[in-house]
């Protein structure tokens, strides 16, 4: 394989290529899609599932290799200018009226529908303070810490169902 063919985390990981490949991967992962200063870290061992700063992803993509997303691997490569050049003569011209602007438009004239007021009332209900005067924990959050702990713990339902009865008996 040729250099302008292959992508750069195919080369051995302490190459200069595979080096630079990984700078140049993150500075446009944290251009085009970090979440404050984060993005989901795309080692072979974290597989986008954990998200990580600049320095940490970069470690970890030397240390435990890279996974290129499908989307991504045909963008990622280093194409040759020919290449390019005849990828870009086979390119559709893009829809630009899709009809975006129509569905927003209609979306907001008619207000939320009633799954979204649903919604949005649990969210409401969910702010509420867990019991009169708690400050530490919301509704939804202690409902969230509940089910983490479920699933921590491999709880079944009728575990959590006692425990509920439990807590309304005892919380004001």
């Amino acid at each position: 394989m040729d250099k302008g063919n292959k992508g750069w985390w195919e080369f051995p990981r302490w190459s200069d290529v595979y080096e630079q490949g990984t700078d140049e991967y993150i500075e446009k992962a944290f251009a085009t899609r970090c979440q404050g200063n984060q993005i989901s870290c795309p080692c072979c061992t974290c597989h986008y599932r954990y998200w990580y700063d600049r320095n940490d992803v970069r470690d970890h993509i030397i240390c435990n290799g890279f996974v290129p997303r499908n989307d991504e691997s045909f963008h990622l490569r280093r194409m040759s200018p020919e290449r390019e050049a005849e990828d870009l003569q086979h390119d559709e011209p893009s829809n630009v009226n899709d009809g975006i602007e129509e569905l927003l438009y209609n979306a907001l004239r008619e207000g939320p529908n009633e799954e979204a007021k649903k919604f949005l009332n649990l969210i409401e209900e969910g702010q509420q303070e867990l019991y009169s005067g708690c400050k530490k924990m919301s509704r939804l959050a202690f409902t969230i810490r509940l089910y983490i702990y479920k699933c921590d713990t491999s709880l079944p339902d009728v575990a959590i169902a006692g425990l509920l009865e439990f807590f309304k008996e005892v919380l004001p």
